[in-house]
């Protein structure tokens, strides 16, 4: 399912993962250095565009690690292939074990309330109807027509009853859900960045006591050190790829705190736990301190 979508963080990680690829294989650089930077300045020129940056991250740092101790273009090569490959099998796997601990809420629900096209959240529905959960699902439109028509094409192909809600009425209709399940972009200490008009779902299913859950796979959790390590030289200090306020916003952030539970691929994790992870995951010296200059929560705020 993760291949075959066109929306989300996932397919951003995807296409990610081709163009470090093409990178490492095409890099006209004759050293291990040269080729490793031109790898990270292609991978955060993606970051850069402010989609699915914990993906990304992810994605990048344990790269970064491995090629610290290569000695040749070819192992490098061989690095790079094996490294994205590994991180591809995760996307690949985690989805559906998520889709399992998912059924501490859907068995729970009779109807529930989506937004936000997430392959994490279709894959979710399909595997609760397989074990015989019928659930209605409401699917409130967005900005995004395109995503919000697939979103609610792909639930219905599943065999699940679908109605569509211009997002204007949301506040209408909360008391009649048992739960808001979206997916997620990133998750950081300072909140679930996801599809924009997200904040504000959540904001009005708090105020009315309705559970407001993210399925949201680990690769998408970004570290502490992203934003507060200690920064070092890197070659981004020669990067003139640079985020711009202009750039229409699709993204916006939900305080932890309005978030009910985080369903990820080892269950349902406690908002300690999750601080912990964030705190603990350790971020190549590229990479530390640097997400301050990405300015995203700021950008991403009313």
């Amino acid at each position: 399912m993760i291949l075959e979508q066109r929306f989300g963080a996932a397919q951003i990680a995807v296409r990610a993962i081709d163009e470090l690829l093409i990178c490492a294989q095409t890099s006209t650089a004759r050293t291990v250095d040269a080729i490793r930077r031109d790898i990270f300045r292609t991978a955060w020129r993606i970051i850069c565009q402010k989609q699915a940056v914990g993906s990304l991250v992810n994605l990048l740092n344990p790269l970064l690690y491995q090629l610290d101790s290569v000695a040749t273009i070819a192992e490098l090569q061989q690095t790079v292939v094996a490294s994205l490959t590994t991180f591809r099998h995760q996307l690949t796997h985690r989805v559906p074990d998520t889709a399992v601990h998912s059924m501490s809420v859907l068995s729970q629900c009779q109807r529930i309330m989506l937004y936000g096209y997430s392959t994490t959240v279709l894959y979710a529905l399909q595997h609760a109807l397989r074990n015989g959960q019928r659930i209605d699902v409401v699917c409130v439109s967005g900005s995004d027509t395109e995503a919000h028509v697939a979103l609610s094409d792909r639930i219905a192909a599943i065999g699940l009853s679908v109605t569509t809600l211009d997002y204007s009425h949301v506040s209408s209709i909360l008391d009649r859900v048992d739960a808001v399940v979206v997916g997620a972009d990133t998750l950081d200490a300072y909140g679930l960045i996801n599809t924009v008009g997200t904040a504000h779902i959540a904001t009005i299913a708090h105020a009315q006591h309705v559970p407001f859950y993210t399925f949201c796979t680990s690769e998408k959790f970004l570290p502490d050190a992203f934003f507060h390590g200690e920064r070092q030289p890197s070659p981004l200090d020669d990067c003139i790829c640079a985020p711009s306020a202009d750039t229409p916003k699709t993204l916006d952030v939900t305080p932890i705190e309005q978030v009910t539970g985080v369903i990820t691929e080892r269950g349902s994790l406690p908002a300690p736990a999750i601080e912990a992870w964030f705190a603990a995951e350790r971020i190549h010296p590229w990479l530390s301190g640097r997400g301050t200059l990405l300015d995203i929560h700021h950008i991403l705020q009313p």
